[in-house]
């Protein structure tokens, strides 16, 4: 359109992506008002400029620019006041005045003053003379989230300008802005461009589903009616469920926030899609031909090995095996605090919903509660000068009976050294466990709250070892809090409430008909008068018909949600084993064992010394096999694969570490001992305080045959190349003593290195090929450069550089390939780790700022380097192939 017919002009002045709001200066007239109001469970900050407005949690604020349903703000000869469209209550901080803001009445503003009404909270902070508003990209990884991308652009026709500012969301379409400017009508937007379906989609239906008594979507999909020439036909899509129609492929993105629209992603790409996957089929063909072809490197290095030493596979058996403590069924306890230990277990099989909204028994949530608390199992309790050890159950039901006396029960875990500081402003002396009251003041006050606001106000990465350890102890002392309260205890369902949510005794807003109400108001008390009577006489019998009668209750009014009776038992069965705590102490031991009975056999070929080595094989063969049904039994009980966050993705590793360490064990009596220590080593940190070990609820992606497939393959992958790295380390350890019998297992390990490491390239590939294909039928792209994607490519190609480095002569020889091992091993740690906690992406488990990176990061670090140097002194030029 020519300048003579419509002489309009736009112009991009400026763009801000996740733009968030700033004070700048302006002028003396100009003013901006500051409010804070609890959003998401946070607190956060908005700012209200002159003219203009600001919507919180659904609700519009104006600044002299008055609207009828809006909270509007005014000012009158330098006096702000306040209008609202519904009853607020107020309190002044300073003076703790408290008032009413009825509806329709102008009042003067009170400035730190907290308005409350029953959908919104705020607090007019601040009012800011001489600021005006200005924007900029915010680094705060969560706010990035939803914040919006903005577009300033000018618009020019002849001397008139005006500038306006176009927000986008996601990258979709910003809102269309009808602007009236030069005598035109304008209507202006920014996004992608639009193209026209050769078809239309009608939502006949949007249906979310959540995890009962949580806001967590369990799935969500839309039923479509496809509007087409040919005729019209209905479909369902859903998260791992796409629609193919015409060539565009259409998939569950995301929905509205009103949870009455969808949001649908699509792409075009048949020919493309089809080649790309039969290009991963030729890869994957190719890998295949390199294992398992006849003049293949592989093939080469395994005859090499196999005249060094002759190998057999191993002959998997199976010992029967059953760990199970049995709870004492004396029923003669008299002590105030001791739960009998058969009625504990009674109590521990009840079912409760936990904050997440999954159901599962007492017992797991007990567990969880006192690990927590104390970092322990069980709990020593030493009473009238006798000790008994409380399981979890015990305590977790006797802190419910009896909440005042466990107030004063040391259970609050702090580190004596991290937690000095603590110690220090409790005026208490070196002690490992706080009570409850010892937080207390006289008045009832929180001890630290002012250290615990001190270090929230950090950035994670800026935080001491004490700030860490005031927070930690603050999350205990809420945890204890919750249970004193009664508040854990949701263990009595409603059919009809929403979301199929339970509640405690205290329940508000349950519907429950007379009777049931009053079952619940009243069962719990009761029960717990019981067994104070119980505990003093030693009859037990009406306390366990109480407890029936709450199951009977259970079973009746949550039969539809409850989960089927053999998962229960078999949750019930893998808390009590608790194998994984159990066995990494046992593969310690066994791989000290055995590397042990290792050495000496290089100096000696004694029978002796191969029968005790071949006991340590047998016995961490039946360790193998503990650890196996383990994982077995958590995938029964959660229902889903056991490789779907941080702990269970280091048990798989420790798993699939040694599956492959069996597979090579008769190559080289180094492998399984080295295998046990490191496996032993993974299933200790799994252990730690920074893995959640609890079995939770999937998100709607995870819900698909490809979390079994992608997931465990490129999870496996991770223990053939920890292996190499294992190998690497332990040839270098042998090059520092270079003792003569040492030189044929230095071979064995380098050969065996190069396998397990061409095993685990593979499957590292073929799983991330596997992502890209899960990606493009979930949610409709192969590759977004998230940075795990980034990571894992960066992955593979360090290790096909470390396989390759024989072909470069300056780098040809055992030493600089067994170095290299170990160091490539750190991408894979960044991948798996680094990642999810230090970048934000799809596949992150952490938010917000990065954490610190730990100390034992850097002496392992520090261990690898002086062990290179220490190698490289000593090292004898060997060629990696014979």
């Amino acid at each position: 359109m020519g300048d003579e017919e419509f002489p309009l002009r736009i112009k991009a002045r400026r763009f801000i992506p996740d733009a968030v709001q700033e004070l700048s200066s302006g002028g003396s007239e100009d003013r901006v008002i500051e409010l804070v109001a609890v959003v998401d469970q946070g607190r956060k900050s908005f700012y209200l400029e002159e003219g203009g407005s600001v919507f919180i949690k659904g609700h519009e604020f104006t600044y002299n620019n008055g609207k009828p349903e809006a909270i509007n703000i005014s000012e009158v000869k330098g006096t702000h006041f306040i209008q609202t469209s519904e009853t607020f209550s107020y309190m002044v901080m300073a003076t703790q005045q408290v008032g009413t803001l009825d509806s329709g009445i102008v009042d003067t503003l009170k400035t730190r003053t907290l308005y409350q009404s029953d959908h919104l909270n705020f607090v007019v902070s601040k009012i800011h003379p001489g600021k005006t508003l200005d924007y900029q990209t915010t680094n705060d990884k969560e706010e990035a989230k939803s914040a919006a991308d903005l577009l300033f652009v000018d618009l020019n026709i002849g001397s008139e300008e005006k500038s306006i500012i176009l927000p986008s969301v996601d990258g979709v379409y910003s809102p269309l802005q009808d602007v009236s400017f030069g005598g035109y009508e304008v209507r202006i937007s920014y996004g992608p461009r639009l193209i026209t379906l050769p078809f239309a989609l009608h939502l006949n239906d949007f249906q979310l589903e959540r995890y009962p008594g949580s806001v967590s979507p369990s799935s969500y999909a839309s039923e479509l009616e496809v509007k087409d020439s040919n005729g019209d036909f209905p479909v369902r899509i859903s998260m791992n469920n796409v629609l193919d129609h015409k060539g565009y492929r259409f998939f569950q993105a995301s929905y509205d926030l009103d949870e009455l629209g969808t949001v649908l992603s699509v792409n075009k790409d048949f020919w493309g899609t089809n080649i790309s996957y039969f290009g991963y089929f030729l890869m994957g063909l190719g890998m295949l031909f390199t294992l398992f072809g006849r003049n293949s490197r592989f093939r080469f290095v395994s005859k090499q090995l196999a005249e060094l030493k002759a190998g057999i596979l191993m002959v998997f058996f199976f010992v029967p095996y059953l760990l199970m403590a049995q709870p004492s069924t004396n029923r003669e306890n008299r002590f105030s605090y001791v739960i009998d230990p058969a009625h504990a277990k009674q109590f521990g099989e009840l079912m409760v919903q936990d904050m997440d909204g999954r159901i599962k028994p007492i017992n797991t949530l007990s567990s969880e509660f006192l690990r927590k608390l104390t970092r322990k199992t069980s709990y020593q309790l030493s009473e009238s000068g006798q000790s008994h050890r409380l399981n979890s159950d015990q305590v977790f039901l006797s802190i419910h009976q009896n909440p005042i006396a466990w107030k004063n029960m040391p259970l609050i875990k702090v580190d004596q050294t991290k937690g000095k500081v603590i110690l220090e402003m409790l005026e208490l002396e070196d002690q490992s466990l706080l009570t409850f009251q010892d937080l207390l003041d006289e008045g009832g006050g929180y001890r630290l709250f002012e250290g615990v606001e001190s270090a929230q106000r950090k950035k994670p990465a800026e935080r001491s070892e004490q700030d860490n350890e005031v927070i930690k102890v603050d999350e205990r002392f809420n945890i204890l809090y919750q249970a004193l309260t009664g508040n854990y205890l949701k263990i009595f369902p409603q059919p009809e409430a929403e979301d199929h949510k339970w509640f405690n005794s205290g329940f508000h807003n349950a519907s429950f008909n007379t009777e049931d109400s009053v079952f619940v108001r009243n069962i719990l008390s009761a029960y717990y008068e019981d067994i104070s009577s119980a505990q003093l006489s030693g009859d037990w019998d009406e306390v366990d018909n109480k407890l029936a009668y709450i199951r009977t209750f259970q079973n009746t009014m949550g039969a539809d949600i409850i989960p089927d009776q053999r998962r229960v038992k078999a949750e019930l069965l893998y808390n009590q084993l608790n194998i994984y705590n159990r066995l990494f102490p046992v593969f310690w031991i066994l791989g000290v064992y055995l590397i042990v009975f290792a050495l000496m056999g290089t100096f000696s070929k004694s029978r002796f010394l191969k029968i005790g080595y071949r006991i340590g094989v047998v016995l961490t063969m039946i360790a193998f096999l503990l650890l196996t049904g383990n994982m077995i039994l958590r995938w029964y009980a959660g229902g889903y694969p056991p490789w779907s966050n941080g702990y269970e993705m280091i048990i798989l590793v420790a798993w699939a570490l040694f599956l492959f360490g069996f597979v090579f064990f008769k190559k080289s009596d180094f492998i399984l001992p080295v295998v046990s220590v490191f496996g032993g080593t993974l299933l200790f940190v799994s252990f730690l305080d920074w893995l959640n070990p609890e079995i939770t609820n999937l998100v709607p992606v995870l819900k698909s045959y490809w979390l079994k497939i992608h997931v465990a393959i490129i999870v496996s992958s991770y223990a053939p190349l920890a292996l190499s790295a294992l190998l690497g380390l332990l040839t270098l350890i042998f090059m520092i003593f270079r003792l003569p019998a040492l030189d044929k297992p230095i071979k064995e390990l380098t050969y065996i290195n190069e396998l397990s490491m061409t095993i685990g390239l593979f499957m590292l590939a073929i799983g991330t090929f596997l992502g890209g294909i899960w990606a493009n039928e979930s949610w409709g792209r192969y590759w977004g450069w998230d940075p795990k994607e980034t990571w894992a490519l960066i992955s593979i190609m360090v290790y096909a550089v470390v396989l390759h480095m024989r072909l470069v002569p300056g780098l040809r020889g055992i030493y600089p390939f067994s170095l290299a091992s170990v160091i490539a091993f750190f991408s894979i740690i960044m991948t798996s780790f680094g990642v999810n906690y230090y970048l934000s992406g799809l596949h992150s488990y952490a938010a917000g700022d990065p954490l610190p990176v730990p100390a034992f990061v850097y002496w392992i670090v520090s261990f690898v380097f002086f062990i290179g140097m220490a190698a490289y002194l000593r090292k004898d030029r060997m060629a990696v192939s014979g």
